[in-house]
């Protein structure tokens, strides 16, 4: 009886293979003599464009290079930073804010999500595989007639604890499916910025118009690190900002130490002009992360804008490299941020109910005056088994922690119970911008 399942997984795999062997025979990209069909009334039509080891997007026509943001709000103020487009993960909300798109001029990369075997998804399953593909199906006949629609991204970092060959496999299928029903757009999906699976998109994607990745750390050597895989086409960098949680030191207990705002825009800017500025032959844009406010580990991780709304230094320098208009105030810089004298590296460890001074070296631009906003969190220990739960669920602030009225030096009486915490100020100049700092520390009997 154990044999079934596994006969079952071979036959399923000889099937795949055959069939999509059968359709990498003669896949070499060459322009079509066929006729499109008449174009829709308010379609963009959007292609890519090879030449040698070159290419280039046009829209309309005309040559365009994404200058985007990923996110779901303040596109009035992509738009008025100088940027050109925003990055969406999945179709949910999508009629509202591709109108949303529309109207401030910006276009959309309009993901379209898919199952991920880190999250469970069987592709050795012809049932499940059948209901994705009528899912996207629908998804593609709903928005593909939207103006503002830029390309398609199928799944996002599928190469996450990937094994299977079919998944790439049935990417191209999904890619072969949109081309069908879509001419007018260009179909992508995104790997993390290991490459880990490039090798398969060579193989196994060949409908694929562009390769798109999410690179932090590693966006300074993404051309040369494409280049030495052997990758040669178009590429698209959907996610950069500051560096992850997953590339930064950690504490002794694994807590990560998270970067300031002001580190953050520097490490952006460092990534953006090596990895993106100096390869204008075959990158075809980009979109920052994260256009808004979003809790992932931390309040400010990967946040351009507090919860309050703020602007940050990543906003700042996203309309510098947009080209955006001069800006007439400027956020906060953090020099740093010290507990008992000692900074986040250090892995510092306090008593229960004991006092110890806190100091932030803030400035402002055009001097401003200051003020902050300061919170202790209590944390987990990190861990690999729930890792997601931490990433995705904000803590609450402990009261009296941290005087009511405490400046940029104070005092932090440590918590009464035992465990690990973290200690984050906002300091904001009363203009609407903002700087960000945060400190993991432990608490021990």
């Amino acid at each position: 009886m154990l044999l079934l399942p596994v006969l079952s997984r071979l036959l399923f795999s000889a099937w795949v293979l055959a069939t999509v062997g059968g359709l990498l025979v003669g896949c070499q990209r060459t322009a079509t003599s066929e006729r499109l069909p008449p174009q829709p009334a308010g379609v963009v039509p959007v292609r890519v464009v090879e030449q040698g080891e070159s290419a280039r997007l046009l829209r309309g026509g005309r040559p365009y290079r994404v200058r985007g943001a990923g996110g779901l709000a303040r596109l009035a103020e992509v738009q008025r930073a100088g940027g050109n487009s925003i990055r969406l993960w999945t179709t949910d909300y999508a009629d509202a804010l591709l109108d949303s798109a529309q109207q401030y001029h910006l276009t959309v990369l309009l993901g379209i999500w898919l199952g991920r075997e880190v999250e469970g998804f069987d592709y050795y399953d012809p049932a499940a595989i059948q209901r994705q593909r009528r899912e996207v199906e629908a998804q593609v006949l709903r928005y593909r007639h939207h103006p503002a629609l830029l390309m398609w991204n199928l799944g996002n970092e599928m190469d996450q604890q990937a094994s299977n060959p079919h998944v790439m496999a049935e990417i191209n299928e999904l890619a072969r499916l949109i081309h069908r029903l879509d001419p007018y757009h260009p179909v992508t999906t995104t790997l993390t910025g290991q490459l880990g699976m490039l090798r398969n998109i060579k193989a196994w994607c060949p409908d694929l118009d562009v390769l798109s990745v999410n690179a932090y750390g590693s966006l300074a050597t993404l051309p040369a690190d494409l280049r030495r895989l052997g990758w040669t086409r178009p590429y698209l960098v959907t996610e950069f900002g500051g560096p992850g949680w997953w590339e930064v030191p950690r504490t002794t207990w694994k807590a990560p130490v998270e970067a300031t705002s002001t580190e953050k825009a520097a490490f952006a800017r460092q990534c953006y002009q090596a990895g993106i500025a100096q390869d204008t032959a075959r990158c075809l844009g980009s979109y920052m992360f994260y256009w808004g406010h979003k809790f992932e580990l931390t309040d400010t991780w990967h946040s351009a804008f507090t919860r309050a709304g703020e602007r940050t230094e990543l906003t700042e320098l996203m309309q510098e490299l947009w080209a955006g208009p001069p800006l007439t105030n400027r956020a906060p810089r953090i020099g740093q941020l010290l507990l008992h004298s000692q900074p986040a590296t250090a892995s510092v460890r306090l008593k229960p109910g004991q006092r110890y001074p806190v100091r932030l070296f803030a400035t402002d631009p055009e001097a401003d005056p200051l003020h902050t906003r300061w919170e202790v969190t209590p944390e987990k220990p990190f861990a690999e088994e729930n890792e997601y739960q931490q990433r995705s669920t904000p803590p609450l602030a402990l009261a009296g922690v941290v005087p009511a009225a405490a400046r940029l030096h104070t005092t932090l009486r440590a918590p009464s119970q035992p465990g690990y915490y973290r200690l984050a100020v906002v300091v904001t100049d009363g203009r609407g911008n903002a700087a960000t700092a945060n400190f993991p520390f432990a608490v021990e009997p």
